[in-house]
């Protein structure tokens, strides 16, 4: 919406009031993610990329599971649909996920790109597939435990513990979770946080903390359907990726 919210929009068009536009946009979106995806699978052997997104409704954990295919040679990769489950991310999931891949692309994968989950391994196994366990997540992996280095700077358990908490700040749903991981933000505060700076940092998190959250009371997607509408017309108006070849 070229940065545009729905409000803004609406502004743009006199005469039509938000709850109208509203439900004239929704409608438009839903039939733009009811037609078959209009994007052309790459040719030749291919290599899956896939990598799942959590979220959370009603306190129960959903993986929106997001998968794209790569020509062998190509540095560019073309996604699918995505496919939205209820559950925690497992292969078995993974594997009602991957059924939804056509069928004359899906014979034509010779390997496939995944974070360390337990069971891929076998999964590509019994599909024929090679297994490319993904850098960006093992560097990630790597940057998020930051070594021995910042526990060795002053209050650095501290201030890792601090990383947590905010991080869970941000997305936990209003309730208990949101409640104690504030007390122990405040608790946290007060102690030796490594700099007076990192205390102040804290301080003011806690502050403006409903600022930070407030995505939370108007995003598009509040909803299982919701959040699958949106991300399939978001992968389909951006359906490809640079992808490194080698």
């Amino acid at each position: 919406m070229n940065g545009f919210t729905l409000r803004q929009l609406a502004e743009l068009r006199s005469g039509v009031a938000l709850p109208t536009y509203r439900y004239r946009f929704r409608k438009a979106l839903e039939r733009f993610v009811a037609r078959p995806s209009p994007q052309p699978l790459p040719p030749g052997p291919l290599v899956l990329l896939a990598d799942g997104l959590w979220f959370q409704f009603k306190g129960q954990p959903w993986v929106l599971y997001l998968m794209a295919l790569k020509p062998c040679q190509g540095d560019y990769a073309v996604f699918l649909d995505p496919v939205l489950l209820a559950g925690s991310e497992r292969v078995a999931r993974w594997e009602n996920a991957l059924a939804h891949i056509p069928q004359a692309a899906s014979d034509r994968i010779q390997a496939i790109v995944v974070d360390n989950l337990p069971g891929m391994r076998r999964l590509a196994r019994q599909r024929g597939w090679l297994l490319q366990l993904c850098h960006f997540h093992l560097l990630l992996k790597l940057y998020g435990k930051r070594g021995s280095r910042p526990h060795a700077l002053r209050g650095g358990p501290v201030r890792e513990e601090l990383n947590r908490c905010i991080r869970q700040a941000l997305v936990l749903p209003d309730g208990t979770h949101l409640d104690i991981t504030i007390q122990k933000l405040q608790r946290l505060a007060q102690t030796d946080c490594g700099t007076a700076r990192m205390q102040m940092t804290v301080r003011a998190f806690l502050r403006d903390l409903k600022f930070y959250r407030t995505y939370l009371q108007h995003r598009a997607g509040s909803n299982q359907t919701s959040t699958l509408r949106w991300a399939t017309a978001f992968i389909r108006i951006h359906p490809t990726v640079a992808c490194n070849s080698k």
